[in-house]
């Protein structure tokens, strides 16, 4: 396992500025697949990032490739499964739950206790550990904020080996000034006594000029404090502007509601009005009777030949009208019902003056035929025969 850290370490996390801290070998639960391994590391820089990645052995070579990385703030729940008896088995709760079987408990103890000293120390207790050993979180000294200085160097041990040295490597600047120090040093190398007592002065004299630059800087600090609480001044302004606004934008909101349904009403009102007008439109081009066709239904000459085109043409209206195919509904209005009443009154009004003119019509004709018939008699001498007499007298007792 110590020869698989390393050439993790070297192969995939020193290109992406990580150090690895502990692996677990594991594998999905309930599941026939090649193991993977699960890592927890930490970057080299500031502000640290703490992560879980999941590593598998690449199928076409000796290589290793990353697969997917969590970051541990993601990690909400650890569960052991089991508190007493040991059980290789533990689940991660992320946005969804992974489940996972270690190649041993005490690997899965090991990566579980690094977990919790990175919980410890950067995220302060925000994940929670379930079916996880009391001793075993007893035997990891718990780091606060109060024991551990800001800006040390801090080690977390996982298990038996250390998860960050206390050695931290010196970089390219302080290299640099170390041996223009040690060049412009005139005791040999060899006498270390004197080198580390120049070395003593030399950090005696940067202490003291720090000290006095914090104290030269603490006026600024303090102009800084002020300039940092009438910022806080202006924040608090702004929120109660915002909210403000927001009020505003509410009440606008609910302004735009009430339009918008009273828009839609009134939409509606329209619709309806237009399909009241077609209706109305519809009854009053096909229900209704001109002003001259009724006058010649009820006052027409019938022995003119004027006034017998003009009660045609009524008629033929009036019996257009009383044959128009009413829609669904019509014959239930009153006022429909009443026009309806109308023409068939007006039918009949016009069939007695017409029944009547007919009869006067017959009756002057058989009587001059009568008158005709007896003259002839007269002035021809031709006697009438009683028969022809009685019929005579018959129909025309039958028109009058």
């Amino acid at each position: 396992m110590t020869a698989i850290k390393h050439a993790l370490q070297r192969d995939i996390f020193t290109p992406n500025d990580e150090r690895l801290l502990s692996i677990v070998n594991v594998c999905k639960a309930g599941k026939k697949k090649k193991n993977c391994f699960l890592c927890a590391t930490v970057t080299t820089e500031r502000p640290v990032q703490v992560k879980m990645v999941k590593v598998k052995k690449s199928d076409k070579g000796d290589f290793y490739k990353r697969q997917i990385a969590w970051a541990l703030r993601d990690l909400a729940v650890v569960d052991a499964k089991d508190a007493i008896k040991e059980n290789p088995e533990f689940d991660l709760h992320f946005e969804k739950i992974y489940k996972w079987v270690a190649s041993s408990t005490a690997e899965k103890n090991a990566f579980i206790s690094c977990i919790w000293k990175l919980n410890q120390r950067y995220l302060r207790k925000k994940i929670d550990f379930v079916n996880v050993s009391s001793q075993l979180l007893e035997e990891l000294p718990k780091v606060t904020e109060e024991s551990v200085p800001s800006g040390e160097n801090q080690s977390v041990t996982g298990g038996d080996e250390e998860v960050v040295d206390v050695y931290q490597e010196l970089n390219a600047r302080e290299e640099q000034d170390i041996e223009i120090m040690m060049e412009g040093c005139e005791c040999a190398i060899s006498n270390a006594e004197a080198f580390a007592e120049r070395l003593s002065r030399e950090l005696q004299v940067l202490d003291g000029a720090n000290i006095q630059s914090i104290m030269a800087s603490e006026k600024q600090v303090n102009i800084l404090m002020n300039l940092l609480d009438e910022a806080l001044k202006e924040v608090d302004q702004i929120e109660l502007k915002l909210s403000s606004y927001e009020e505003m934008l509410q009440s606008v909101k609910e302004q735009m509601d009430q339009i918008s349904e009273s828009n839609h009403l009134i939409h509606l009102s329209n619709t309806n009005n237009v399909k009241l007008l077609s209706e109305i439109e519809f009854l009053v081009n096909h229900m209704d009777l001109a002003k001259g066709h009724i006058k010649a239904l009820q006052e027409g000459d019938l022995s003119s030949s004027r006034g017998i085109e003009a009660c045609t043409n009524a008629a033929d209206a009036l019996l257009q009208c009383m044959n128009v195919a009413l829609r669904p509904g019509h014959d239930m209005l009153q006022a429909v019902k009443q026009q309806q009443q109308r023409f068939s009154d007006l039918r009949e009004q016009f069939a007695r003056r017409l029944a009547s003119h007919l009869n006067n019509v017959f009756v002057q004709q058989f009587t001059q035929a009568l008158l005709q018939l007896y003259n002839r008699s007269y002035f021809l001498s031709v006697p009438v025969s009683t028969s022809n007499l009685a019929q005579a007298s018959l129909i025309l007792f039958f028109f009058l």
